[in-house]
């Protein structure tokens, strides 16, 4: 059996190497830059999406389409349904990325001609023999106990076509198309990293309160403080660089215009969240966090980025979490997340 998996620009050799640490006996068939195929002897665990950090989406292949014709895709789709005898609840169609993630300003999104295909799939299936009622609605995210119908754009006339199945413990990027959650950049956002800090809290389920204190560490310029700011809470943001005067003249922001070493331990009182993002080696980030985890017992929940300086990183990141682990956090998890570049967000909770 097949099954495939999207990833970052990139991450395609960290990807085959997380497989064949976790996955005995599987090995990559046909790649692209962003996309590969996995043929394995043995069906591969349910939870397969959750254990990897690097894969994006993965979908059990049900087989391959070769036309630049629309209306010869959307047969061939169906009578690939036909021939396993299926029945679906959704359909997502998306494509592989471009381009690495920041490149010429590129971002993961679901582009009209996606969207349009996926209507027209829809729009010409036999719904009441193979498809489910409410795959009409296709913004609507896949619920738990459905069945997904992928199919994704490799080339303009190559398509790989396959399932995956929502059950309650499947990642909330498994809910929508491509793995792409519907979050964007604000008009108004000071950087991206509103963008990835916005992903981040949907993926790691850390819901916050507006009596929150909150700890933005390597602020500058402000963009994880402005997403935070916008859900209510306080925040004290650390970083000896400058922050945008939007962030800055915000009434619940302060800014600690030094470096987290350098802070005062009173300022970790009542901190019950804390976000990091700091351009620096994945052991320095986690120095500084070891030390504000153990010093800091109100703390509930830490989400951060490790930067891959280079791929060879990720070699590492087993280590690296295990390390982690011994915070005593009950809840630790790694992903590299569709808005993140060459990086990974790390969550934890107790």
């Amino acid at each position: 059996m097949f099954v495939f998996s999207t990833c970052q620009v990139g991450a395609e050799s960290v990807l085959k190497q997380e497989f064949a640490r976790l996955f005995a006996g599987v090995r990559s068939a046909f790649a692209r830059p962003g996309f590969i195929s996995f043929k394995t002897e043995t069906p591969l665990p349910e939870n397969l999406a959750n254990r990897s950090v690097f894969a994006r989406t993965v979908v059990d292949s049900l087989g391959k389409i070769e036309t630049d014709c629309r209306n010869q895709l959307v047969t061939d789709v169906w009578k690939i349904v036909s021939e396993h005898h299926l029945f679906v609840n959704r359909v997502h169609v998306f494509r592989r990325d471009p381009c690495p993630v920041g490149e010429q300003d590129f971002e993961p999104h679901l582009s009209p001609e996606m969207v349009d295909i996926q209507r027209h799939i829809i729009e010409q299936s036999p719904q009441t023999k193979f498809l489910g009622v409410h795959a009409n609605d296709i913004f609507h995210p896949a619920q738990p106990g459905e069945t997904v119908l992928d199919v994704i754009m490799i080339e303009p006339n190559l398509f790989f076509v396959g399932t995956h199945t929502m059950t309650e413990t499947s990642p909330i990027h498994a809910r929508y198309s491509g793995g792409i959650l519907p979050v964007s950049l604000p008009s108004e956002s000071v950087s991206r990293a509103y963008l990835k800090f916005h992903e981040g809290f949907l993926w790691s389920g850390i819901v916050l309160h507006t009596e929150d204190k909150c700890l933005d560490i390597g602020a500058s310029p402000g963009g994880c403080s402005q997403f935070l700011l916008q859900q209510g809470v306080r925040v004290f943001g650390v970083d000896p660089g400058a922050i945008h005067p939007t962030v800055l003249n915000h009434p619940r922001f302060t800014h600690i215009r030094n470096r987290i070493k350098d802070v005062k331990r009173s300022l970790l009182h009542d901190v019950k969240w804390i976000t990091a993002d700091m351009n620096v080696a994945p052991n320095y980030t986690l120095d500084v966090l070891e030390e504000i985890a153990a010093k800091a017992s109100s703390v509930q929940g830490i989400l951060f980025t490790l930067k891959l300086i280079r791929w060879e990183l990720a070699d590492k990141l087993p280590m690296l979490l295990d390390r982690i682990r011994t915070w005593r956090f009950s809840d630790v998890r790694a992903k590299q997340l569709v808005f993140n570049r060459q990086e990974v967000m790390v969550v934890v909770i107790r």
